[in-house]
């Protein structure tokens, strides 16, 4: 038996070396695998958001919501925007900046991708 040389070691190794969550992904294959699961789920595979920030609702809303038949009394959403950086490839060796998940009630009902810096 010839010993294994360098080349076939790390590329025998190198699929071990990389955890699911940290590969990047191109855009439709992560709106499939994201939309609508809840916090827990996206949080074990992409690990934790570099930012997350909680939706306020603008004084009154719940009475104009109310009046236009689009809501009722009592009835609140818990809606929260998780951000992740340089996860999404739309080319090759390019990355959007930003990917914003919104979750409403724990589960994830907008994704959007961007370049702002």
């Amino acid at each position: 038996m010839q010993p294994l040389k360098w080349p076939g070691l790390i590329v025998l190794l190198f699929p071990f070396s990389l955890a699911a969550k940290d590969l990047n992904t191109q855009e439709q294959p992560f709106l499939h695998a994201y939309s609508g699961k809840s916090r827990q789920y996206v949080e074990e595979e992409l690990g934790k958001p570099v930012k997350k920030e909680v939706a306020v609702k603008p004084h009154n809303a719940d009475q104009i919501l109310q009046e236009k038949g689009q809501a009722t009394a009592g009835e609140s959403d818990n809606v929260e925007m998780w951000y992740y950086q340089g996860k999404i490839q739309y080319a090759p060796n390019k990355y959007f900046n930003t990917a914003e998940l919104t979750f409403a009630n724990d589960k994830c009902v907008n994704i959007t991708f961007a370049n702002k810096k």
